[in-house]
């Protein structure tokens, strides 16, 4: 089993990683080659302390005080290299994306269909060519030759796109 964590960065960037089960966000991230900040990878020095958003996980009892206080652990804080998730999470990274060494992720598509909704609103179906990982709300920057335009997911729902059409 796996879970879907999402990493949202403070300059706005999010990616997202999959975490297996039993397995700690930080040792998934390292696998996804997302560096995470960390210096003792032990739960003693409160380096990758983040809030988890939404979500369940479990810490586990094997940090210090001094990384990450009781009160920190009520209010969601988490330290990634003790956090063992449960289900799906959504993980706001204290730093920008570029820090981490990842970036913007960039897939290829063709136009499907093109359909008029009002005089100032289309909408845009694509085939992906690898799927594509987001979460409601978020903006899909999308990039033509000579142009680039910013349009924003449906926010209303989660949909998640059916055989690489989203």
């Amino acid at each position: 089993m796996t879970f879907n964590i999402a990493l949202n960065f403070e300059d706005g960037i999010t990616r997202f990683i999959q975490c297996h089960a039993g397995e700690k966000v930080l040792d998934a991230a390292y696998r996804q080659k997302v560096n995470l900040p960390m210096d003792c990878s032990d739960g003693v020095c409160g380096t990758c302390k983040c809030h988890c958003a939404s979500g369940e996980y479990d810490l586990g009892e094997d940090y210090l005080d001094e990384a990450l206080s009781d009160d920190e652990a009520q209010n969601r804080q988490v330290l990634t290299c003790q956090m063992v998730p449960t289900s799906d999470c959504v993980i706001d990274v204290p730093v920008a994306a570029a820090q981490c060494k990842t970036a913007l992720t960039n897939t290829g598509a063709q136009v499907r269909q093109v359909n008029l909704l009002s005089d100032t609103a289309i909408e845009l179906v694509v085939a992906l060519d690898e799927p594509l990982a987001f979460l409601p709300g978020q903006y899909v920057n999308i990039q033509v030759p000579a142009r680039l335009m910013s349009a924003p997911t449906h926010s209303a729902r989660n949909r998640v796109p059916s055989k690489g059409v989203f």
